[in-house]
């Protein structure tokens, strides 16, 4: 019986430190604008995603070297759904060079739940192929923002961009994944670059 006890406040014990660990790496995170570099916790904290339907985590960790855009959205906004169609596209002509992630932070109305509904068969997300993050509070903390459509840009894990939708073309797209290759190629020939363990 004393074993069994110890076993469970032994389980709390971690899933405490674990959390507290979380929220710690969140407390770290501080506001973003282009130039700035991305801490390390928005490499690695995973989030919750769903994408076809199934719930899954998720982290940045592999896609150091490509353009990443984020999206912030909700599922009310229209012009953010109107833009999902270019995106996909661009992450199917771009796979090893462009990284799209859409997140859909607290405080926009959707939940979890509502989210998984509206990504069901008859639902408004049925066609979108892109995962997408759900309850997200990491990326929110890092890039603050009023309205959305919210698109940030990034490149070597530096913030190059912050625009809205005018912005969020095909021949933008195409045009940033060009200078991402191009600061990777001119970082490689450098040989110092070595993408940040975190």
């Amino acid at each position: 019986m004393k074993k069994n006890i110890f076993c469970v406040l032994w389980l709390l014990c971690s899933m405490c430190s674990g959390l507290f660990a979380q929220d710690k790496n969140l407390d770290a995170i501080a506001p973003l604008y282009v130039g700035g570099k991305l801490p390390g916790a928005l490499f690695t904290l995973e989030s919750k995603v769903l994408q076809g339907g199934k719930l899954s985590s998720a982290s940045l960790r592999g896609d150091f070297n490509k353009l990443i855009i984020i999206d912030f959205w909700a599922s009310w906004c229209g012009s953010c759904l109107k833009k999902f169609p270019l995106l996909e596209k661009m992450q199917e002509k771009f796979p090893d060079d462009l990284k799209v992630l859409l997140v859909n932070s607290l405080g926009t109305g959707d939940t979890g739940a509502s989210l998984i509904a509206k990504a069901g068969p008859d639902g408004v997300l049925a066609g979108v192929g892109l995962p997408f993050v759900m309850e997200d509070e990491l990326f929110l903390k890092a890039f603050p923002h009023r309205a959305i459509p919210h698109y940030v840009w990034i490149i070597g894990g530096e913030v190059e961009g912050i625009t809205s939708s005018d912005f969020l073309t095909e021949e933008n797209v195409v045009m940033m994944v060009e200078r991402n290759r191009k600061h990777v190629q001119t970082v490689s020939k450098l040989k110092r670059f070595k993408e940040p363990r975190y």
